[in-house]
Formats: C-alpha cells, sequence, structure tokens
C-alpha cells in the first residue's frame, strides 16, 4: 500500500530540491532525491511529503508520477507553472513556489537530502542508492513495485507500526477517492 500522490506538494518539492542544487539539476537525480526525501520522511514521520507509486527501475527507486511530471506523460498545471519541461536531462526551476503546502519539517528533509548528496555525482546517488535502499529490488529491464511496508522494513520499523502506517495510507487513498 502507498500514499496518493499530492501533486502541488510533488511540484514545491521538486521545485525546493531544485532551487537548492542551483536552480537546474539532471533529471534522474531529482527522481532519486525525490524518492530519498519521502523515504526518510516514511521512516521519520510515517508519511510521505510527495506519496505516490515508488517502483525499482534499473537505475534505482523512483516516484513513477513524477517521472511523469517531467517527462510530460501526466498533466499538473502546477509543476508546469514552476518547471520547465525537461531540456535533454536536465530540469530548470522557471519560478520558485510560496511553499505554502510544505512544512517546515518536510522542508528541512529537503533540504538535508540536498546536503547530504550535493557531493555525489548523478551515477554516484544511482550507485549510493542501490546499496544503502534496502527495500530496492535489482531489475534489468520494466519496473517493481515498492510498497511503504519494505520501506519501513528497511527502516528497521516494528510491524506494529508498519500496520498503523499501512492503515492510514488506506484512509488516505480512501479519502482522496471519495474526494475525487
Amino acid at each position: 500500500m502507498n500514499f496518493p500522490i499530492d501533486n502541488t506538494k510533488a511540484t514545491e518539492a521538486v521545485a525546493r530540491l531544485l532551487e537548492r542544487g542551483g536552480g537546474k539539476a539532471d533529471y534522474l537525480r531529482i527522481v532519486k532525491l525525490i524518492y530519498l526525501a519521502d523515504r526518510d520522511s516514511i521512516i521519520r514521520r510515517g508519511v510521505p511529503i510527495v506519496g505516490g507509486s515508488y517502483f525499482s527501475m534499473r537505475c534505482g527507486p523512483t516516484v513513477g508520477e513524477v517521472m511523469k511530471f517531467a517527462n510530460l506523460e501526466r498533466h499538473n498545471a502546477e509543476w508546469e507553472k514552476h518547471i520547465s519541461p525537461r531540456q535533454g536531462n536536465t530540469l530548470v526551476l522557471k519560478e520558485a513556489p510560496e511553499y505554502n503546502h510544505l512544512s517546515q519539517s518536510e522542508l528541512d528533509i529537503l533540504d538535508g537530502v540536498v546536503e547530504e548528496h550535493a557531493a555525489r555525482s548523478t551515477w554516484g546517488l544511482v550507485k549510493w542508492c542501490h546499496v544503502y535502499c534496502r527495500e530496492y529490488e535489482r531489475v534489468w529491464l520494466g519496473r517493481k513495485d515498492i510498497h511503504v511496508e519494505s520501506i519501513l522494513r528497511a527502516g528497521g520499523k516494528t510491524a506494529d507500526r508498519i500496520h498503523r502506517v499501512v492503515c492510514e495510507a488506506a484512509d488516505r487513498a480512501d479519502l482522496v477517492a471519495l474526494l475525487a
């Protein structure tokens, strides 16, 4: 079970990563950093920053919806306002949002992920994820789902804590479906 994606928070979170990285960054780097920020948030707080579908892919773990926004395969008006379409392998911040939808703890997690991995090249970050994201499974073609339960187990959480977080994810998914 995973939490539903929050499109606005996804845009603000990626914009924050780009802003902290100098205004532009490699697409692959951004999809790794946003995954790591969500992973850290799930392990520490029991909820993600952006949510969505997590996958193991050849180049490591990722958030599927963020990949689709960056590749313009999924429409997101906020994204299009603040982040330019992918230019080759580069994402560029057009205009920083107000960050009204991110809490201070979420901004701290995003900033911490950028700081922790600033010295790593994009490929160094990919290799780091392969080693240290224990929920990641090597995939040569296609993708394999990563569930919140796997992230929490990799983070050393108890079965009781995992159950509570999974129930929260299911409740949020039900609420989003009801409001849609």
